[in-house]
């Protein structure tokens, strides 16, 4: 069996709900040796400061402005290997994970060929964690379509990461763990769901939408499980959305069915009828359609 003393964990930080990133340290600081916080310019820096000087094994950095979450990802893989970690774990601020994570996953380290660890993900009540627990998982599989192991939650083998170059920094967020795997793909390496372990995760403010959680609890079809809960994003997320999910799927083939143009249009429309009546149309597809027409920049940046 791994040590697990050759992992360390890092998460990216950028004006966290501290109640929240209190919980997701502690599920996390007594399965690991230690914890890396990289924050990007956060308005509430200093409470963060009080929030985590009394954990021994937490090293903050502090970035002097945003340089966006593919940066910091890099920044925490680098770390990583200055201190002679063999995988980083990835986390978002906002996310829990379960007590059992690193144990779950020590057994699917030792294949020099394994880039990314993942866990099942339980996010805006899509799935509860009854309904997970009723499911009948293999103990793991193996990850084929980029768009199923996100960034948080997932042990990062660092040695793979930066042989293929790390994140994307060009995309600044979204899509950023998408593209990333699409390389690991590419390149022959493998990405593993371990099902006996998971993350709770939120994915925007997330809306309710009762009308279709009704028709699910009646029907129970899994496509109504996917859409009974919308996730809000602001409209400089949706730019991103767009402009990176063309980006993903201009360049690579093996991007999967969720970042294709047919999806993408639909999904942007379903954010149209169900997102808060707030919110202005016109601005959020002005926001869609320059990202569409934006991707291009991302080639230009990277050459």
């Amino acid at each position: 069996m791994i040590n697990k003393g050759i992992i360390c964990a890092g998460i990216v930080l950028y004006n966290p709900e501290l109640k929240l990133l209190g919980k997701n340290i502690d599920a996390i600081s007594a399965q690991v040796s230690k914890i890396y916080l990289y924050d990007n310019a956060s308005d509430n820096i200093e409470k963060i400061e009080v929030l985590v000087r009394d954990y021994e094994n937490i090293v903050l950095l502090k970035g002097s402005s945003n340089l966006g979450i593919a940066y910091a990802l890099n920044v925490l893989i680098g770390l990583a290997k200055k201190d002679s970690y063999s995988w980083c774990l990835t986390l978002d601020q906002d996310s829990i994970c379960a007590d059992n994570l690193i144990s779950s996953y020590l057994g699917y380290l030792s294949c020099e060929r394994v880039a990314l660890v993942c866990p099942f993900i339980i996010n805006n009540n899509k799935y509860t964690f009854e309904e997970y627990k009723k499911l009948s998982l293999p103990s793991y599989t193996k990850i084929s379509d980029p768009i199923n192991c996100i960034t948080s939650a997932c042990l990062n083998n660092v040695k793979i990461i930066e042989s293929l170059g790390g994140y994307r920094e060009e995309l600044f967020i979204d899509c950023v763990d998408t593209e990333l795997n699409c390389r690991v793909l590419m390149n022959g390496f493998q990405i593993i769901r371990v099902n006996s372990t998971y993350l709770i995760q939120s994915m925007g403010q997330a809306k309710q939408l009762r009308s279709l959680t009704w028709l699910y609890d009646k029907t129970k079809l899994s496509f109504l499980r996917r859409i009974k809960t919308v996730s809000v994003y602001s409209d400089k997320r949706l730019y991103f959305e767009s402009r990176n999910s063309r980006y993903v799927r201009k360049v690579y083939s093996n991007h999967g069915k969720r970042t294709g143009f047919l999806f993408m249009f639909f999904l942007f429309c379903y954010f149209t009828l169900f997102y808060p009546y707030n919110r202005n149309r016109l601005i959020m597809w002005k926001n869609i359609v320059k990202g569409f027409r934006d991707y291009s920049k991302i080639i230009g940046e990277k050459k």
